[in-house]
């Protein structure tokens, strides 16, 4: 008896454990995604729909955006490395989703 109470115990606490880093993981994805809402390709920079604010990228990185494409950034050390294009304004609006 003591077996199958512990058993169910360690099932609650596995699947418990599941859906928090379920949850943290769609959290870290939606707060790390961004959608370009604006570029200044002269200046090196985006409007993120988000944060609602510009945000610093070089100058490539830059040229590399169009308006409505979903991107993140890659950061290390605090310091922003490259962005990459998640999802293209144009796959975007094709999917079915």
């Amino acid at each position: 008896m003591k077996m199958k109470a512990i058993s169910i115990s360690v099932v609650m606490l596995s699947l418990a454990t599941s859906a928090a880093l379920a949850a943290g993981f769609t959290e870290w994805m939606q707060n790390e995604r961004m959608t370009v809402t604006k570029v200044d390709h002269d200046g090196g920079r985006f409007y993120c729909a988000e944060h609602q604010r510009w945000t610093q990228v070089s100058k490539r990185d830059a040229t590399a955006l169009s308006v409505g494409d979903i991107i993140s950034m890659d950061v290390r050390d605090g310091e922003m490395v490259k962005v990459r294009v998640v999802r293209t304004a144009a796959e975007e609006l094709s999917s079915p989703e």
